[in-house]
């Protein structure tokens, strides 16, 4: 433990800059995270457990494990964006020690520090473990649930491998009972590719199903037992069946789309995944039966998710993440047999070309991103840009004089500056976009006694969420917004930009710009 005691301070250090540094900085935005945080916030005033409500209604489509966690710290924060999302931060931290923990088990610290910095300082598990969702607390009870059955092939740990089910019955409960199928479809290929024939004996399956059922089953039996076959429908069938085999929640992405994904999410490291091909892979893929045990079941633990998710009809970049893990400690093994050895790894010179191009691209399409879709705000995209590629000048350099240490600190150091940089200066921006918090706030501020809240050819959770679901109705024509103003002699509209036109157009009303925010508008409407 003394030993380790300087990677785990460097990893502490790093996560509060990754994960925690203004971790309430940016307003409660997108579809998920106001819901999430308003139901765990409603079961915990309301002392209930069991049943997801939002509104005082069941919300069957998620597992509780998120909204337990959460609940609780309703207690000690009074920022709700804190305490939506500190519980999906330390799960991303325990996480990345995990990774730690196995690479310096089954290699060497060098091998786990760098397995788990490569987690800390990418931007796609950082930003989930900024994210008050669910994807993360089920990443990290999978993660761990992995590490232990990983450690169980490399040595006889006993009945120790029961934590890995107790983990993995967790996961279950954080998102379902996908947990065990990818579970299962891991532990199928390395029986199937590892010879070795201990699997079986040292997994301990059949008791450790029941210690998982044990675990997660009572949720689930509590659920039905207070909702009946709507939780049957709703969750299983509609949230687990439909959203694997159907479009039905729209998010259909072509097969390839989680190559690309993994490449944004590992974001700087997918620069040097060029290193992990050797100079002869068939050969080397041939020869899977002479890898380590450890190596081996990484591949798997990568590959299976990858695989079950993109021959799914839906696809969300969060779905991936339980693959990142593995990836991370896989990259952290070669770079740190190349830094301990201090021979050149293959594929180097063209390693340091693509992570510099890469690293190139983005700074410059952050600059064009942000002034296209954020009302010209290309001053923060060159921010960014300059916080992606100057770090990124440096790695090459060193990569391109053969330093590797220094080419992979300078990328660890890269990750960390572009996360601390978003959170400085894009956040404010991103905010004002992608979250009605000041207009919802302006909204109940300018509000006159009797005045409803309503919107027009427009729909916002965090509108719903930062007004406390005083918004009345939602008005999708002219026609029903007449209707409105009919019943109501002045009333407070919340619109985006491009619907104003459309609302001045409309006969026997009159209008009065109140405030406006990012793309957002609140107009006060009389009757004329």
């Amino acid at each position: 433990m003394q030993r380790a005691l300087p990677s785990l301070i460097l990893l502490a250090a790093v996560s509060l800059g990754s994960l925690f540094f203004r971790l309430g900085a940016l307003p409660l935005s997108g579809a998920d995270e106001p819901r999430y945080a308003r139901i765990a916030q409603e079961m915990h005033e309301q002392g209930k457990w069991i049943t997801p409500v939002l509104e005082g209604k069941q919300w069957l489509e998620k597992p509780p494990l998120y909204y337990w966690m959460t609940s609780p710290i309703y207690s000690l924060f009074n920022s709700p964006e804190t305490v939506a999302r500190i519980g999906p931060a330390i799960c991303a931290l325990i996480a990345a020690l995990a990774i730690f923990w196995l690479g310096a088990t089954l290699w060497t610290r060098r091998a786990g520090l760098f397995g788990s910095l490569i987690l800390l300082t990418s931007i796609g598990f950082a930003g989930y473990g900024r994210s008050a969702s669910t994807d993360m607390p089920f990443t990290c009870c999978f993660t761990l649930a992995m590490t232990i059955f990983a450690l169980a092939l490399g040595k006889n740990i006993g009945w120790k491998v029961m934590g890995a089910y107790v983990f993995l019955g967790l996961a279950v409960l954080g998102k379902g009972p996908v947990a065990i199928v990818l579970a299962a479809g891991i532990g199928i290929f390395i029986w199937f590719l590892d010879d070795r024939g201990i699997t079986l004996r040292r997994w301990h399956i059949l008791s450790g199903i029941t210690l998982t059922a044990a675990v997660s089953i009572p949720w689930f039996l509590l659920a039905f037992r207070q909702n009946g076959f709507s939780f049957i429908s709703t969750f299983f069938i509609n949230h687990n069946l439909a959203r694997y085999i159907t479009n039905i929640h729209h998010h259909s992405e072509p097969f390839y789309f989680y190559f690309f994904a993994v490449l944004v999410l590992l974001f700087p490291w997918s620069g040097w995944l060029l290193l992990l091909i050797s100079k002869s892979p068939w050969h080397c893929l041939r020869r899977w039966r002479q890898w380590h045990s450890g190596m081996l079941f990484l591949s798997c633990w990568f590959l299976f998710p990858l695989i079950f998710f993109s021959l799914s009809d839906s696809k969300l970049a969060g779905y991936i993440l339980p693959s990142l893990p593995p990836l991370a400690l896989i990259l952290g093994v070669q770079l740190s047999r190349w830094t301990e050895a201090a021979v050149e790894p293959p594929r180097l010179r063209a390693s340091v070309y693509v992570y510099l191009i890469l690293s190139a691209a983005l700074a410059v399409a952050a600059i064009y991103f942000f002034d296209k879709n954020y009302g010209g705000s290309w001053r923060t995209g060159l921010i960014l840009s300059i916080a992606i590629l100057a770090p990124a000048l440096l790695a090459f350099w060193f990569g391109f004089r053969g330093n590797y240490l220094r080419a992979f600190s300078s990328t660890a150091l890269q990750g960390l500056i572009i996360i601390l940089a978003i959170v400085q200066f894009a956040f404010p921006v991103l905010g004002k976009y992608h979250s009605a918090k000041d207009i919802a706030y302006r909204a109940l501020e300018l509000r006159q006694a009797g005045e409803p809240i309503v919107t027009y050819r427009f729909f916002h959770h965090s509108l719903n969420y930062y007004t406390a679901y005083q918004i009345s109705r939602r008005l999708d024509d002219p026609e029903s917004l007449q209707k409105f103003a009919d019943a109501h002699p002045s009333f407070l509209v919340v619109t985006k930009s491009n619907e104003m036109k459309s609302l001045r157009e409309i006969e026997g009303i009159l209008i009065e710009p109140l405030a406006t925010q990012g793309d957002f508008h609140l107009v006060r409407v009389f009757r004329r």
